[in-house]
């Protein structure tokens, strides 16, 4: 017995397969989506790369946070000359990367200061660097770090 076929109210057969544009408009929804899965890789790897400078930032200004400490610690008082020469030394040592020690720095990493805040021993450390490979060229960034010391140190 042979079976039976059925015919479309046209006459013509049932058609089997793909048309062509059928196959183009699926390649088409295939590349857009595509296309923005690359765009959110792209965003995912320019958000890690902010991250892992805001982190570098974080750890350039708790050290000049605890170098504070240690001359603190050791002076037993902080005036303006002494906070001078810890800026300086820290940005020395943070300005210029050693491989060797694999010690790392920010590109651009300039105008970090120490500012005393008014009230007692609170400095604000500022820390601020260029990011041109995500924003605009010329573009800054900058982290702010409050740190509070005692007023004395109890021997």
């Amino acid at each position: 017995m042979k079976p039976l076929r059925r015919r479309r109210p046209d006459g013509h057969g049932r058609q089997a397969g793909f048309s062509l544009i059928e196959a183009l408009v699926a390649l088409l929804l295939l590349s857009v989506g595509l296309l923005g899965l690359a765009g959110l890789q792209l965003l995912g790897m320019q958000s890690s790369h902010s991250a892992y400078q805001r982190t570098v930032a974080t750890v350039i200004a708790m050290d000049a946070g605890e170098r504070l400490w240690i001359r603190l610690g050791q002076d037993g008082t902080l005036d303006t000359t002494t906070v001078s020469a810890v800026e300086e030394d820290w940005l020395e040592f943070w300005t210029n990367p050693d491989p060797v020690d694999g010690r790392v720095s920010l590109p651009g990493l300039s105008a970090s200061q120490i500012t005393e805040a008014s009230g007692g021993r609170v400095y604000t450390i500022l820390v601020r660097w260029s990011e041109e490979r995500l924003n605009e060229p010329g573009s800054v960034s900058s982290f702010e770090y409050v740190v509070r010391l005692p007023q004395e140190i109890i021997p």
